[in-house]
């Protein structure tokens, strides 16, 4: 597959699954280059807003290779059951693999499906988490409404993802290493660059805290609230329902 054909404004399904499946090898590499490590510290957080209620089933959308699903099921100390959604197969068994060999197995559950269209009834779900992914759905909205709907009356929605760091001079760096030096790294681990570009593009294209905020509201969410974190190389939102 040419990854010059992933457009980061289009965002295409099948294309999107695809480039992620050719970098599956190299996707936990990925996310820690391009959070400069701090992703680990960032999914604590993720797992920690979902503290304020009794969590028993937990959604994780776009879950790749189960780091978020894992860091759930941690903090829940096993109470709660965790689905980690993907589109990628290939994703999907590496956090398989993880989950068994964290001794998780039994906890965290595993689908193929798309955002946009789960495969689960209404209010199935006491919380609903994606790290990393919202910027890779097609039609963002339409994902965040069916979030909506397979959430419990109570339950919680909670987002993390990569913004525009606040400081200006910072954000014209981060730029800069995200457009110029992950592609040359990821050349170097043997990874495709151009994936690891249409990312950056998409970082660059996301919309802002405030706009997002206003999405997920539309979306049906209450009480929508964010923060940025490290010095705003991501945000977090939380919105009830």
């Amino acid at each position: 597959m040419n990854m010059n054909h992933v457009d980061s404004r289009e965002r295409n399904a099948q294309k999107v699954e695809r480039m992620f499946t050719g970098i599956s090898s190299r996707y936990d590499l990925l996310n820690h280059t391009l959070s400069l490590g701090l992703d680990i510290r960032w999914r604590k957080k993720v797992a920690e807003a979902t503290g304020d209620i009794n969590c028993r089933d937990i959604l994780d959308v776009c879950t790749g290779t189960g780091d978020m699903a894992i860091e759930l099921c941690r903090f829940w100390k096993g109470r709660a059951r965790i689905e980690g959604l993907d589109l990628s197969k290939e994703l999907i068994g590496i956090g398989q693999a993880k989950a068994v060999e964290a001794g998780m197995g039994g906890n965290i559950t595993f689908r193929e499906g798309n955002a946009e269209e789960l495969p689960y009834g209404d209010e199935q779900f006491d919380a609903v988490t994606v790290t990393f992914g919202l910027r890779n759905i097609q039609d963002r909205p339409k994902a965040l409404r069916a979030f909506h709907r397979v959430t419990k009356p109570g339950g919680c929605f909670v987002c993390l993802e990569f913004s525009h760091p606040c400081n200006q001079l910072f954000s014209g760096f981060y730029f800069f290493y995200l457009m110029k030096i992950v592609p040359v790294i990821s050349r170097m681990f043997g990874s495709n660059p151009e994936a690891y570009r249409y990312l950056g593009n998409t970082i660059k294209d996301f919309p802002g805290p405030d706009e997002l905020a206003g999405i997920v509201g539309s979306a049906g969410w209450k009480d929508v609230a964010w923060k940025r974190l490290s010095g705003g190389i991501v945000a977090l939102h939380i919105g009830r329902k």
